[in-house]
């Protein structure tokens, strides 16, 4: 629950913050014309549902006290996954009110502020227990549905350091492989 409720203005929440009293923002919705990027608000109760909240709070814990806890840091990048924004300074080219409002908050994170939630999330070295947990959840949810996984990769240049042999060109160049599973 949160003592706002005006989305645009969420002053109360973010003095508890400050004072350390609050974890995550709650989302706060309110009424609004051609609101862009509405439509993504179906698809966050497609990720509550698919359980990757409650995972990720049981293997990473709470981030602290925060305006942007968990929830909401893992709610935007999943966003921006789907939005096709790769890197966080791209978000710069998309109005953070906006991006706010598809968060039901008053304005979506900072970048500097997402990097830094990344940088911490990161840190904590679970990604391969978060999707080993998820994994475990949709079996155990809908183990009766699943049948088998398609994985596929993709290879491609880069101006890095890593160094991966492609195939198609025949030597060894900085590289990057992108992985799909599809059911």
């Amino acid at each position: 629950m949160s003592p706002d409720s005006d989305p645009a203005n969420r002053v109360w929440d973010r003095l508890l913050s400050c004072y350390g009293l609050l974890d995550d923002a709650a989302p706060v919705f309110g009424n609004g014309k051609a609101v862009p990027g509405a439509a993504e608000l179906g698809r966050v109760s497609v990720l509550v549902a698919s359980g990757i909240f409650r995972v990720a709070r049981k293997v990473c814990g709470e981030s602290g006290p925060a305006f942007y806890g968990l929830g909401t840091t893992l709610l935007t990048l999943l966003l921006m996954a789907h939005w096709r924004v790769q890197r966080p300074e791209a978000l710069k080219e998309h109005d953070p009110q906006n991006l706010g409002r598809v968060l039901e908050l008053d304005r979506a994170p900072e970048i500097k502020t997402v990097r830094r939630k990344l940088t911490r999330l990161a840190s904590y070295r679970k990604a391969e227990q978060l999707g080993a947990e998820l994994a475990r959840l949709w079996v155990q949810e809908r183990g009766q549905l699943l049948g088998f996984l398609y994985v596929d990769g993709d290879v491609r240049a880069y101006h890095g350091k890593r160094t991966i042999h492609l195939a198609r060109m025949r030597l060894s160049m900085p590289a990057t492989t992108d992985y799909w599973v599809n059911d």
